[in-house]
Formats: structure tokens, sequence, C-alpha cells
């Protein structure tokens, strides 16, 4: 659920994650995230009641919002004639908007860069899906995006239902403005600037692994690991020096590195090596 970082950070946003029907209703806004198997999902939120609540709640008020796979789903139906995603190759969408999706085998991915109506400036995401998604035949369209080379982007339904395929379009402050305007009432409260936000956390991460002999990349492959870091015994230009050695002799390079902040767990061959190089 990256696309909903920056709302995390929010002070006009009270985030929860739930598929209890009861919490759907009393939500301001519903938004529906992006999935690797949108059929699948869609099935499970018609068996398990989600759906209908869904349809209730915005009945009685509440926006709904799609991302990805989310936004296929609030169209009027997704196929799936080559089995791009298992057997099902038909379900009725939510009905939310006058789209229709077909799955594909070849997958979208790119950068894009996007105007919204209603918003300041432009904004930048991306894709990754599979599937077309276009207008029903005769239906009224409106686009809820358009890229910077005008083509139109996304769906909306009046004022709230809207999809788009764009992941990434949370992390843009002017979105998060207007999305939330009707419902923040006159908190003089901006969105956080999210791209400063990330550039700050990586180099605390640049900093924090530095302290451990540690590329940020590998640091975070790490904490992402709950691996035990332990303060290295080596000073870092010793740890370099070491793991150039090691690695010299065909030694994974990860490995090492697990070694040396792993020092308590190595076995006494490993931890004379260490001692003679303190």
């Amino acid at each position: 659920f990256t696309d909903f970082n920056m709302l995390e950070r929010d002070e006009r946003v009270n985030l929860y994650y739930t598929n209890n029907t009861d919490d759907l209703l009393k939500a301001d806004i519903i938004l529906l995230p992006g999935t690797k198997s949108t059929l699948d999902d869609l099935y499970e939120l018609r068996r398990n009641g989600v759906a209908q609540a869904i349809l209730r709640a915005h009945r009685e008020g509440t926006m709904v919002m799609g991302i990805c796979g989310g936004y296929q789903m609030m169209g009027r139906e997704i196929c799936d004639p080559e089995g791009v995603e298992g057997s099902l190759t038909r379900l009725p969408g939510l009905g939310l908007l006058p789209m229709q999706t077909v799955m594909q085998k070849e997958k979208v991915t790119r950068q894009v860069c996007f105007t919204l109506a209603g918003a300041t400036g432009a904004g930048q995401g991306y894709e990754i899906h599979n599937g077309t998604t276009l207008p029903v035949e005769g239906e009224i369209y409106t686009p809820f995006t358009r890229l910077e080379d005008g083509t139109p982007e996304g769906s909306m339904s009046g004022s709230r239902c809207v999809g788009t395929y764009i992941h990434g379009i949370l992390d843009n402050p002017s979105v998060i403005d207007w999305l939330v305007a009707p419902y923040a009432g006159k908190k003089a409260i901006s969105s956080p600037d999210y791209a400063a936000y990330k550039e700050e956390q990586y180099n605390k991460l640049k900093i924090s692994g530095e302290t451990y002999g540690l590329s940020p990349n590998l640091y975070a492959k790490k904490l992402a690991q709950k691996s035990h870091l332990k303060k290295p015994y080596l000073e870092h230009d010793q740890a370099k020096s070491l793991l150039l050695e090691l690695s010299k002799q065909g030694t994974n390079l990860n490995q090492i590195a697990k070694k040396l902040n792993q020092f308590d767990r190595m076995d006494n061959q490993d931890k004379e090596l260490i001692e003679d190089l303190r």
C-alpha cells in the first residue's frame, strides 16, 4: 500500500485499512488499491460483502477512488479472454464508472506526468499494469487526468467517483489537497512534501548504514530482512579492506557483510580472523 504513504503523514486524514463492511460505511473516502489478481480479488469482494458495502456507501455520499486494479474493478466489467490472470474469464465490475477492461499479456510500465482539473501544477507517477481500460460505447466519458501529451487518462463520474492507473498519484500534494478539500473543513494545513520526505529518509538511511560500513541499499535490505545489526568492531576503512580481500577469494559480499554485522554468530575460525584484524 505504498500509494498511501503520504496520506498516513497528512494531519487532515485518519487513514485505516479494513475489509469490515461497517467500517466502510463510516468512511468519507474509500480507496481501492492496486492488486496483482484483479479478477480473483473482485470475486472475493463480492463474496465477502465488501463490494455491496462500497456501493451502499457511495449511494450515501462516500467518495470512491480506485488506483490501477482498483480502477479496473470500478468499471462495468473485466474480461480476461486469454487467461492472463487465471481461470476467471469475465466478471461484472462495481459499475461505478462507464469503463470496461480487457486483460492483455503485455504489461504497461512507464513513468508519466499529468495534470488534474481542479489541482494546481503538473503531477508525476508511474503505471504498471496488465490490461486496457476504455469507455463503454455510447456512454459519456470524463477523464480524471490528462498526460503531458494530451492523452486522457483514468475516469471520473461526478465529483465522488474517480479511477486512475497512475501509482504515486497520491504522492502529489496538489492531488491530496483536491481529494480531501470537501472533507477537511477549514483546517489550514497543507499536504506534506513527500518528495522531500523521501529524500530526507534516504539521507538518514545512508548515514545509519555508514555507521555499520554498509551501503544504503544493503543496509535497507538488512532492515527489510529484520537482520540483527551489531555495530562493527572494525573501522570503516578496515571493513572495506576485509570485504575486498574476501571477495577476491570468491566469498559472497552479502554473506561477508552479514558476518561482519553478526559477530556474535560467527564460528571460531571467523572470529579469530576478525580478532587478528582488530
